[in-house]
């Protein structure tokens, strides 16, 4: 029986294989040279340092770039692995043209240019612009966690500060006491030595972490990748992340901008509204969000540059003033023309027009307060308040445009709906490109729903089973 059999390494070849012909037509690495090779490089500042006549040549911004792109598409991120793959990958031979370049070089490149990247991607946005790739009249904006370089051992705050030192300094008296009973032998005197030394110096480094937080008047600092901040992934999972706010277009779902972020999404919906309407280059635009974007003051600041929100309302806090559901807040008509509220029971509540400042968390929010005075004679009021002065009903400078917003989600269902289907499935994309799908902090809802979609089935992704991390799964 006959194989197939390779040829012989040992024999010349009088006609060798040309290196282009080793790379199929149809290979990705092809569009990443003629992509990066149309780029305008003077202009996205890819030139600015011009190699010198005297001393070793360097390699072209070009190269390297091309480089970094092919490695991102291929889940090879690290400057060593990138190396060594330049001196055994075709592809990449073929694309650099033989060039090896070291890893010092290739992480140089991309920690001293950070820029050029972005000014790549908004340069790659607006060919799609004008390529009319872009609906322009509908986006949406979502975030997704992505955990950061960061262990949460290496993250304080003062609460974690005051925690650890009251740690050390009941360690080093209990150290001292041992001492002070006596009957040890020198052996073990300075063996307690040498732990008193060890938490002094534990001391030092916590009063030190103390003194940049003090400085920085940050909350939190992480020591490996300052930037990065302790938040919640989903539910109580908490993981030193960035938050990555992504706007996409709802024409073909293409991103339109992103911002990597260390904040939740309160205050994300204005910027990135803007963002979109940058890249877009429109006057008008439509955004759609989730709860986490619903903020009054988010929302007033979009209105204000037309754009028009649709963002789902949260659910509203119960507080336990209000005895009964009968008399929640919503419950309480208001009057624009009166400037007045009208509660159950059909008395009118009025304000005094004076603004008082309510604090959310680290901002302040002006409010209005409402009242009337038939709450003192009201047979209802022990259902409707606990407060024995009365009823008080607060109202935002951002009520109107709230509840403007609030309407036109209710209104309009088909039209929110869309949200997810525009923006969710491409952090389930990149996550799944990047085999982090099933680590610690990321067996998110959107990659479940995203399962489920494809296999018609609930999938509970901490029980799938998969070799080498994510290499056999596909969509």
């Amino acid at each position: 029986m006959k194989y197939i059999e390779g040829f012989n390494r040992g024999q010349s070849i009088l006609f060798p294989v040309c290196i282009e012909e080793m790379i199929p037509d149809e290979a990705e690495v092809r569009l990443i040279d003629l992509f990066v090779d149309s780029l305008p490089l003077k202009e996205l500042g890819f030139l600015e340092h011009q190699p010198s006549e005297e001393g070793r040549p360097m390699y072209h911004p070009r190269d390297l770039f091309k480089l970094y792109v092919y490695g991102y598409l291929n889940r090879v991120r690290t400057s060593r692995l990138l190396e060594r793959e330049c001196k055994r990958n075709i592809e990449l031979i073929w694309l650099l043209k033989g060039l090896q370049p070291c890893f010092r070089t290739i992480a140089g490149f991309r920690g001293e240019n950070p820029q050029l990247f972005r000014n790549t991607f908004k340069h790659f946005v607006a060919q799609l612009n004008k390529q009319k790739l872009f609906g322009k009249k509908t986006v949406a904006i979502d975030g997704s966690k992505f955990r950061a370089v960061n262990s949460k051992k290496n993250n304080f705050n003062q609460r974690k500060v005051d925690r650890q030192l009251d740690y050390i300094d009941t360690k080093i008296g209990s150290y001292l006491n041992e001492l002070d009973e006596g009957d040890l032998n020198e052996n073990q005197e300075n063996e307690i030595g040498k732990k008193i030394a060890r938490q002094k110096d534990n001391r030092k480094k916590y009063k030190r972490i103390e003194k940049q937080l003090k400085e920085s008047g940050l909350d939190q600092i992480s020591t490996t990748d300052p930037e990065a901040r302790s938040m919640i992934l989903h539910g109580s999972v908490i993981e030193v992340a960035y938050n990555t706010q992504t706007v996409a277009d709802d024409k073909h779902n293409l991103i339109v901008d992103y911002q990597v972020t260390n904040n939740n999404d309160r205050k994300a919906l204005f910027p990135m509204s803007q963002k979109a309407k940058a890249a877009l280059n429109v006057d008008e635009l439509t955004v759609l969000a989730d709860k986490g974007y619903h903020n009054g003051e988010q929302i007033t600041a979009c209105e204000k540059e037309q754009i028009t929100t649709f963002v789902s309302p949260p659910e509203v806090p119960r507080s336990s003033d209000i005895p009964t559901p009968e008399y929640y807040g919503e419950k309480f008509r208001f009057n624009k023309n009166k400037n007045s509220y009208t509660c159950p029971e059909g008395h009118q509540m009025t304000t005094t027009n004076n603004w008082y400042h309510k604090k959310y968390e680290k901002s302040f929010t002006r409010v209005k307060h409402y009242t009337t005075s038939a709450c003192k004679n009201c047979e209802m009021q022990q259902w409707c308040t606990k407060n024995p002065k009365g009823r008080i009903i607060e109202r935002s400078e951002h009520a109107s445009a709230v509840e403007r917003n609030n309407k036109r989600v209710k209104n309009n269902t088909a039209t929110y709906s869309k949200r997810q289907q525009i923006i969710e499935h491409i952090f389930g994309t990149i996550k799944r490109q990047w085999a982090c799908l099933l680590q610690a902090g990321f067996r998110s809802h959107t990659a479940q729903r995203a399962l489920q979609k494809r296999w018609g089935v609930r999938i509970n992704l901490p029980d799938l089973q998969f070799s080498k991390g994510y290499e056999h799964f596909r969509y």
